[in-house]
């Protein structure tokens, strides 16, 4: 993995992690990171990581972890779904988020891209709420993403779907193979559930698009 210049003389280090850092992270960071409803359960993701479907990585200051991603991969490994990402609280607003993500971009194992899921402003309940989402957006746009034509309802919250290219530049007719992609890793993912509480559409097909509750 690349190591990164921090802040004065650190060197910050990406590293990939196994099942036992993983176990750490989940019950020390995760658990206190994201609500409840926000987190998958362990044995799920220890299940994952054992198929060779969940990359995980951590990113270290002198040892110590100051930021980490999951992601999941597709069955052939063309694509992953961005899992979770987090810096440290008390190191937040500091710029390693941005640095972080940079450094993932160029070391996750996804042959084509990674799908990252981002709440959609236009569905806020609150101003507030609203511009936390949009700054959430900015943040990845500004770090490689680029907007794309999927949107989902997935468990009654509408996410945008964004997407960072891992490989070639994406020409025209892989962007519009991209929404399939994006139904095929739901698929993948929720099973049973699929079209009940996972509900991938395409933004421009409004026709298609969920009736919310």
């Amino acid at each position: 993995m690349k190591n990164r210049k921090g802040n004065g003389d650190c060197v910050n280090v990406l590293k990939r992690i196994g099942l036992d850092e993983l176990r750490m992270i989940y019950k020390e960071h995760i658990r206190e990171d994201f609500p409840r409803g926000e987190r998958r359960p362990l044995f799920g993701m220890e299940k994952l990581q054992k198929a060779g479907r969940y990359d995980c990585y951590g990113y270290y200051q002198d040892d110590d972890l100051i930021a980490y991603a999951c992601y999941i991969l597709t069955q052939n490994g063309s694509y992953a779904l961005l899992d979770y990402f987090a810096v440290v609280p008390e190191l937040r607003g500091k710029g390693i988020g941005s640095e972080f993500l940079r450094s993932l971009n160029g070391n996750v194992s996804a042959k084509c891209g990674v799908f990252i899921e981002a709440e959609s402003p236009e569905f806020a309940k609150t101003e507030e709420e609203k511009e936390t989402r949009e700054r959430r957006i900015r943040f990845y746009l500004t770090n490689g993403a680029e907007r794309t034509n999927s949107k989902c309802l997935l468990f009654g919250v509408d996410y945008n779907i964004m997407f960072i290219s891992t490989g070639d530049a994406v020409d025209t007719q892989e962007k519009e193979g991209q929404h399939h992609a994006v139904e095929e890793l739901y698929r993948e993912l929720y099973g049973r559930i699929y079209g009940k509480l996972c509900r991938p559409y395409c933004e421009r097909n409004a026709d298609h698009a969920p009736v919310r509750m």
